[in-house]
């Protein structure tokens, strides 16, 4: 290949990497997945590579490799290959016969590397629908019905559409965790989620006309929450919705935290509170959504809402009941229960939750309502929940216990998305921007 490639040579090539899924998904652009970002050097293999072609200027320019392995650095935002100096970039590494490959793994489509704060960025230049193939089997189980498959896939589709640009910044689409959507290229490919994608190429979720933001999770624990209890927004389609999780592993749970852990992490998140000595003002709805709880310190307090102590107690979710327990013998077990301002107080032989001897009245309206604990200290939480995930949108379990009792992808998709249809991709506006979703 000459030194020199005419641009319309590359668009040519372009296509032939993402050449023509069925038609209903034909015309919609390839997506850039950010393999990673801030990598001091980017080692690949490119000797069934097509060519690496620079497109810092006006037309692409090819880049001679010697030999089959390249290794690749930035130095003032300039890429350097095999220690020599290319330029800004970005470079685009076609592939030839055979995928590509980084990191012992392999990926369809080509690679695009950037420069950025003298760092790499690896991004997977891609089609939409190859890249579901790699995303729809690290979501879900492959031996899950067809029909849970399908819906995942839909969803899936559509989110990736309403997503696009997510990670602007570094000119990419989405990345390839849990943040956007995980994917794990060809490696990760299953023949029946191959089938679940191909089948529904082109299929994705509207509301009046525009796509959703198909937001999904592993379970909510019995029924979906609404987005506006969640994100303090309303969305239309993102309201509950009785969840068919009963089978999931995750539907009831229970997790300990030792009062010491408890305060580390409190003062790794909320250090102005100081050491941590009470928990209050649990408020919870009554779905058993936790929605706040007041951190109280020896320096001050801090309410926050049950996504950010989900986060801070690293739980499956916000449907959750908190106990704590106080010591020395005979303990006490205090348990906040939804529609109550304090919790139930039991008396209790030892520290293990559920052994209760006695049912106590504290004096809750005295002017220090926490006075007649003294005496003791909290030793441990107590958190018993149910579900894994922000809890909106389609569970993904709940998909399954559908598809096991007769019902197809639309029929899923509709009931956790309640008003929306599923559309082809054809028939909608694409305008390429991550606000393009149904609010």
């Amino acid at each position: 290949m000459g030194k020199f490639v005419n641009l319309f040579v590359v668009l040519t090539v372009i296509i032939i990497m993402y050449p023509a899924t069925p038609a209903r998904a034909a015309d919609f652009r390839p997506i850039k997945i950010g393999l990673a970002t801030e990598q001091d050097q980017i080692a690949l293999n490119v000797a069934d590579a097509e060519a690496i072609l620079d497109l810092a200027g006006t037309e692409p320019v090819n880049v001679p490799v010697p030999g089959d392995q390249v290794i690749m650095t930035a130095c003032d935002d300039q890429i350097t290959l095999n220690f020599m100096p290319v330029g800004p970039g970005p470079l685009l590494v076609i592939p030839g016969s055979s995928s590509l490959v980084w990191n012992q793994h392999h990926y369809r489509g080509g690679f695009l590397i950037s420069a950025k704060n003298n760092h790499l960025i690896l991004i997977n230049f891609i089609s939409l629908e190859d890249y579901l193939r790699g995303v729809v089997p690290r979501e879900v189980m492959a031996s899950w019905p067809l029909a849970a498959l399908k819906a995942q896939a839909i969803a899936a589709r559509t989110y990736a559409i309403a997503s696009l640009g997510r990670h602007g910044s570094d000119n990419f689409d989405l990345c390839p965790t849990d943040h956007c959507q995980v994917y794990g290229g060809i490696d990760s490919e299953k023949a029946s989620t191959d089938i679940a994608v191909t089948s529904t190429a082109g299929e994705i979720i509207t509301y009046r006309g525009k796509v959703i933001s198909a937001v999904y999770h592993s379970s909510s624990g019995g029924s979906t929450f609404d987005a506006a209890n969640v994100w303090n927004f309303s969305v239309p389609y993102l309201k509950s919705a009785i969840d068919w999780d009963q089978n999931s592993p995750y539907n009831q749970w229970t997790r300990y935290l030792n009062w010491n852990e408890l305060q580390g992490l409190v003062s790794h998140y909320y250090p102005l509170i100081g050491r941590l000595q009470r928990v209050s003002d649990i408020v919870s709805a009554s779905d058993g959504q936790l929605l706040r709880i007041t951190l109280q310190g020896d320096l001050g307090e801090n309410t926050i809402n049950g996504d950010q102590f989900r986060a801070l107690a690293g739980l499956p979710s916000v449907r959750v009941q908190i106990g704590v327990i106080y010591g020395p013998a005979p303990f006490v077990n205090l348990w906040w229960s939804p529609g109550s301002p304090y919790p139930e107080a039991l008396m209790a032989d030892n520290a293990i939750s559920g052994l209760v001897a006695d049912v106590l009245t504290p004096p809750w309206d005295l002017p220090d309502p926490w006075s007649w604990l003294e005496d003791k200290e909290p030793i441990r939480m107590v958190l018993r929940g149910s579900g894994w995930g922000h809890g909106v949108g389609l569970s993904q379990w709940g998909a399954r216990g559908m598809a096991d009792a007769g019902y197809n992808e639309s029929q899923i998709l509709e009931h956790y998305y309640p008003g929306a249809t599923i559309t082809d991709i054809g028939n909608i506006h694409m305008d390429g921007s991550k606000n393009n979703a149904g609010q």
